[in-house]
């Protein structure tokens, strides 16, 4: 009894303390802007100034407008600008009461945001002792006010980036005493996903829906934990931009292109929205894995209005592509010319597209058309234009990439021992090569071989990927690899 007490009297604390109050214009406030209705949001913010002027939950909201606008905007005069405003609304958070579980989680959220903001402009030093601040802020308050919901959003994407750091930057976890599991971020997400609407925090379940579908996605090997969180997905969700995105992921990496494109087709589009051009890109990337002739739009309408750099080269070469699909060998060098000359290489992506546009070797036809069909999820045709007789015809990269594209064909069709025959074959071909055939080969391998409950040869493919010279998807297929380990020690430890 006297701990439901205690429990009832803090919600009330929590939900209305003076100095941070989440009032009924805030929760609305934070709606519109995970949709990136910022205009509408800004209305309801100043509205809430007015009445309630020592509220500081809209210094939070206002940097979290801020910290979207540069994410996904990526232009570096505005991230300038507003980091100017930064210090006046940090000097509030501080005068504030320092007595509410509100100050540590405001103050860390501050941090984060910028931390990730920071890291987009390559910031790293900075955003490393940001994302510590955060760290040592979210774990002091969870010490101090056990299970304050607000906090485990940050502290399950931040377990989750510990976890997956690859080994050659380890170190910086070790030498900030920063430790973490993506299973321990994974557990925090899900208990906000679980209890935000029923504990009066529904503004946290949209945040804790989005990190969780790229946290399924990226850093676990079974794709069907992301796909069981369409389960959590609603309707009303199509009109937030942040899940549009985040749910077009999930369709479009589970097999289901078709849905997806359709979920992206019926997205609001309008001047209320803050421009999301990256859903043009999205729709781009899922229409061209099924093939289709107006494909390249989409991908005219990012390159033509985002004025950010990530994933501008990538999209010049998926246009190079689908002019090489149709035919128009002239037009493909058109853009890939335009690789070499915008954009940045940033992304995973971009620097694969970066590595084929200075190579100057064009696509075996027979293996672009199969990788495109098997990212779309149609496996039956990509085996299909695989066994074609025009793929007899390889390069060095392409005696690699064959075995390799058989062998994720045979893995996503449930084909297991057939998947690892192929692996094999692309990692004996590719062991000292910089293509990232063989280091994602040995990655998959190891997710088979792990969800067969075989750790110690799961153990032995994660680390041959760790030490594979690939260049291409390095970053992307270290963290993944490290996040296996990790998986496997969490799991033999709970053996024990």
């Amino acid at each position: 009894m006297k701990r439901f007490l205690w429990l009832f009297l803090l919600l009330i604390c929590l939900q209305s303390s003076g100095q941070y109050d989440y009032s009924s214009r805030c929760v609305e406030a934070h709606a519109h802007i995970t949709s990136l209705r910022f205009d509408d949001a800004g209305i309801l913010l100043e509205a809430e100034r007015a009445e309630n002027p020592e509220n500081l939950i809209p210094v939070m909201l206002d940097n979290y407008i801020d910290f979207l606008t540069i994410i996904i905007g990526e232009d570096e005069a505005v991230f300038d600008s507003l980091e100017n405003l930064r210090p006046e609304w940090a000097r509030q958070l501080k005068d504030s009461d320092k007595d509410s579980p509100w100050y540590r989680t405001l103050n860390a959220q501050m941090n984060l945001q910028w931390a990730f903001a920071r890291l987009r402009f390559g910031e790293y030093f900075t955003a490393a002792r940001e994302i510590r601040k955060a760290y040592l802020l979210l774990e002091e308050n969870q010490k101090l006010y056990p299970g304050f919901l607000p906090d485990k959003v940050g502290l399950g994407i931040v377990y989750a980036l510990i976890g997956s750091i690859p080994d050659n930057y380890r170190w910086i976890a070790n030498l900030f005493s920063m430790y973490g599991s993506v299973e321990q971020g994974r557990l925090e997400l899900y208990e906000v996903l679980v209890r935000a609407e029923p504990e009066g925090y529904p503004y946290l379940r949209n945040e804790a829906l989005f990190f969780l579908s790229f946290l399924e996605l990226n850093l676990q090997p079974d794709k069907n934990k992301a796909q069981d969180l369409l389960a959590y997905y609603r309707g009303d969700d199509s009109r937030n931009l942040m899940l549009v995105f985040a749910k077009a992921r999930i369709l479009m990496l589970t097999a289901h292109n078709d849905e997806a494109i359709s979920h992206l087709l019926e997205y609001p589009k309008g001047e209320g929205y803050y421009p999301f051009y990256h859903l043009d890109f999205l729709t781009g990337l899922a229409k061209l894995n099924r093939l289709d002739d107006d494909a390249n739009l989409f991908f005219l309408r990012f390159t033509t209005n985002f004025k950010g750099n990530a994933y501008v080269k990538e999209a010049y070469q998926k246009l190079a592509w689908y002019w090489l699909l149709q035919g128009n060998v002239d037009n493909y060098y058109d853009y890939m010319t335009k690789v070499r000359l915008y954009g940045d290489d940033y992304t995973d992506g971009d620097k694969l597209a970066m590595a084929e546009a200075q190579s100057g070797e064009i696509p075996n036809l027979c293996l672009l058309k199969a990788r495109l069909l098997f990212d779309g999820g149609y496996y039956h045709f990509a085996d299909s234009v695989l066994d074609c007789s025009d793929c007899q015809m390889f390069s060095d990269r392409d005696k690699i990439g064959f075995p390799y594209r058989k062998g994720r064909i045979a893995h996503a069709s449930g084909e297991y021992d057939l998947a690892i025959y192929w692996y094999d074959q692309a990692m004996e071909l590719g062991r000292e090569q910089a293509y990232y055939f063989a280091a994602n080969a040995a990655l998959q391998a190891g997710n088979i071989r792990e969800s067969q409950g075989d750790f110690e040869l799961a153990e032995i493919y994660f680390k041959k990927c760790l030490k594979m010279p690939t260049k291409e998807y390095r970053t992307s297929i270290n963290q993944k690899a490290r996040a296996g380990l990790n998986r496997l020690q969490d799991k033999r430890k709970a053996l024990h």
